[in-house]
């Protein structure tokens, strides 16, 4: 039987799922990709198990590993994926708890609730951009004018990713596979090269960069346009969390 079981890939997940296991805990960590799963070494007491799983599959090894605890340490964006397991646990009788991110200050800031808002503001501009939105916003910023010529892409380093940003039609010297986090420095001098006006990013947090992209822009003066989070959350911090874990 598994006592916890942890879903995301996310660095909140890595830090809990290697938490856990040196505090004894047998853990099961649920990661989408195989880079992912390369990130953590499996343990004594922690797994890992590399894939993306519906809710039909979620309820079928909740069922069979009958966990303790589930944590939702999922990406704040992958909406599908918190929703897909919040049905899961309600089937299968499970405790569940969210980690929330802290949210980032966005004062000054401009924002937009969705990619369609975003893309219509663009196409009122003529600067160069520079996109962290990921691979998933591809096709949605290839409705950008000109966006072969104007938008840069920085997305994970993944096929399934890069190919879904050339079949987009992005040119791939406009394509950055990197894995990060980003400093400052490193930041600046993508943002310097690619020549753009603008940085799209998402709310994405500490532990997403956000900081270090926020003072990159404004080092060079670019304009910052934040893809807002989906919603509002309920759940606690990756210290709470940690605190509970202690007292396991």
């Amino acid at each position: 039987m598994t006592k916890l079981l942890i879903f995301g890939g996310t660095s909140e997940g890595r830090i809990l799922a290697t938490e856990a296991g040196q505090l004894g805990i047998p853990c099961l960590l649920l990661v989408a990709t195989e880079y992912g799963e390369a990130l953590i070494a499996e343990t004594s007491k922690v797994r890992v198990l590399q894939g993306r799983l519906d809710q039909a599959a979620m309820q079928a090894l909740l069922d069979a590993e009958q966990p303790q605890l589930v944590i939702d340490a999922t990406h704040p964006y992958a909406l599908q994926v918190s929703a897909h397991l919040r049905a899961a646990c309600q089937a299968t009788g499970s405790p569940l708890i969210r980690l929330v991110r802290a949210c980032d200050d966005l004062e000054g800031l401009v924002q937009f609730a969705d990619m369609d808002a975003l893309v219509s503001w663009l196409n009122t501009r003529d600067q160069g951009v520079f996109s962290t939105l990921g691979a998933k916003e591809a096709i949605s910023l290839s409705r950008v004018d000109h966006y072969q010529d104007r938008v840069w892409l920085r997305i994970l380093p993944f096929e399934e990713s890069l190919s879904t940003c050339l079949a987009s039609g992005f040119p791939a010297q406009h394509i950055i596979c990197m894995q990060g986090p980003f400093s400052r420095e490193l930041n600046r001098a993508m943002f310097r090269a690619s020549g753009a006006g603008i940085l799209l990013t998402k709310a994405s947090g500490k532990a997403g960069g956000f900081a270090a992209k926020l003072e990159a822009a404004q080092d060079l003066g670019l304009q910052v346009a934040v893809l807002a989070r989906p919603q509002e959350e309920q759940g606690l911090s990756l210290s709470a969390i940690q605190n509970l874990l202690r007292n396991f």
